[in-house]
C-alpha cells in the first residue's frame, strides 16, 4: 500500500526523533487557529493539511542545534523523500516550519525569494498561524486543552482553556502574535480564559 503524505512526514519527523507531544499539540491548536480563522485567510482545506505537515516537522532541526533549528528543519524537509507531496507542497511546508520562528520572510531569504507571490502568500498566512500555535505550547507540557476566537471590534482574542496552568503560553502566544497581527492587519490579544467565562 502507498504511504500517504502524513505517513511519510511523520516517518520523517520520527527519523529526527522529534519531539512528538508538543508537535501533535502545535499541529492540534494550529489546525484549531486555521478553522477559526477561516474568514481571515481564506484557504481551502489542502492548505489545512500542508499546516498540519509543517507543524509536525517544524522542529525537526534540533537534530542539529537550537538556536538555528529553524532553518536546519526547512533545508532537512527540502532535500527529503516525500513522494506523495507534489514539489510546490513540499516547498511551501518547508518555508513554514521555518518561519515557525526567528526572522520574518524577505528577499534576502532565497528559499523565500524563490516562491511564487501567490505562494508566498501562503507561506505568509500559515507561517503566521504556526507561529502563534507554537507560542501557546511555550512550556511543551500541552497545558492548552483548547483555544476559541472572539471579536471584540478589530480585535481578535484567543482565549485559552482551561483556565489554569496556562499563563506562559498566554504570554508566549501574545508575543509570537506579531506575525500574525502583521500577515492580517487586526489587533490580537492572547487570554486566560476566567471560570466567569465558563460559567462556574
Amino acid at each position: 500500500m502507498t504511504e500517504t503524505a502524513r505517513e511519510q512526514v511523520l516517518a520523517l519527523a520520527r527519523r529526527y526523533d522529534f519531539e512528538e507531544v508538543h508537535s501533535f499539540q502545535d499541529a492540534k491548536l494550529a489546525l484549531r487557529l486555521f478553522d477559526e480563522t477561516y474568514d481571515l485567510h481564506g484557504l481551502t482545506d489542502e492548505y489545512a493539511d500542508l499546516l498540519e505537515y509543517a507543524a509536525i516537522l517544524h522542529d525537526i532541526g534540533y537534530w542539529y542545534d537550537y538556536e538555528k533549528h529553524h532553518t536546519h528543519a526547512l533545508r532537512m524537509i527540502m532535500a527529503a523523500d516525500l513522494p506523495a507531496l507534489s514539489e510546490r507542497e513540499k516547498v511551501i511546508v518547508a518555508n513554514v516550519a521555518r518561519y515557525h520562528r526567528g526572522g520574518l520572510p524577505k528577499p534576502a531569504h532565497k528559499n523565500w525569494a524563490a516562491l511564487d507571490p501567490d505562494d508566498r502568500e501562503v507561506v505568509r498566512r500559515l507561517g503566521s498561524i504556526l507561529r502563534l500555535a507554537d507560542g501557546l505550547d511555550r512550556s511543551h507540557t500541552c497545558a492548552v486543552e483548547d483555544i476559541a476566537v472572539e471579536w471584540l471590534g478589530d480585535t481578535m482574542i484567543v482565549w485559552l482553556y482551561p483556565p489554569y496552568d496556562n499563563w506562559t503560553e498566554e504570554w508566549a502566544g501574545q508575543k509570537k502574535s506579531r506575525f500574525f497581527q502583521e500577515v492580517f492587519g487586526v489587533a490580537v490579544r492572547v487570554l486566560v480564559a476566567t471560570d466567569e467565562r465558563l460559567g462556574r
